[in-house]
């Protein structure tokens, strides 16, 4: 059992298994936008940085492509993709154990402010959690700079006692950067062998690890 005063989880691939809603979003900007790919095969690379980043670098858009997949891509998951996932087995009991020990709670996420408090509201997360920090309107923040606004504005003192949790090498970048511990997540959409190699904190490979390390 490790000692941390402040958790910080990522959302999606830590929290929520959101693949599904995200692939469907996926696909229906690439079938808006003509364009001949398998979103099934790319949505993985896609979850984690700002999607601006993901639609440049993996699918080679210039800037107008980007803004027209952006939109799109916003278009269905704010109608549809945000309700399309589910609790990854353990969370809920996970979140409920540290907030009866009086832990503070946090999530950062890359999502848009407006997406990431109606997806903590409707799965029921919010009720466990001091503050959230999402990515404003949507514009492009690195994960590091999401982590230090919520430390910031929480007055939370860099500490190996408070710790970011996620399931890609940005959530582990971004907690290196603010000088707090890191526990990778094999679980969800980010690849181990890359997580291992920045060395976090802690690496477990089920929610079931990472209940009896904080627990």
């Amino acid at each position: 059992m490790t000692n941390f005063t402040h958790l910080i989880f990522d959302l999606d691939g830590t929290l929520i298994n959101s693949k599904i809603g995200l692939l469907n979003s996926l696909d229906y900007m690439l079938e808006q936008m003509n364009v001949d790919v398998d979103g099934a095969a790319i949505v993985d690379q896609l979850i984690g940085p700002p999607i601006q980043d993901g639609l440049k670098n993996v699918l080679g858009f210039d800037d107008r492509q980007v803004n027209l997949g952006v939109k799109l891509f916003r278009e269905y998951y704010s109608q549809q993709g945000l309700y399309e996932g589910e609790l990854y087995p353990g969370v809920l009991e996970l979140l409920e154990e540290l907030f009866q020990q009086g832990k503070q709670l946090y999530v950062a996420t890359s999502k848009r402010d407006e997406f990431a408090h109606e997806v903590l509201r409707s799965f029921e997360l919010d009720r466990y959690l001091v503050d959230a920090q999402g990515a404003g309107n949507g514009d492009k923040h690195s994960k590091a700079e999401l982590i230090t606004r919520l430390m910031d504005r929480n007055q939370i003192m860099p500490s190996e006692k408070v710790v970011m949790i996620g399931d890609t090498k940005y959530d582990l970048i971004g907690g290196q950067a603010n000088e707090i511990s890191t526990i990778a997540v094999g679980y969800g959409f980010g690849n181990s062998a890359e997580l291992k190699e920045l060395n976090p904190t802690f690496f477990v490979e089920e929610v079931e690890e990472l209940f009896e390390l904080l627990v």
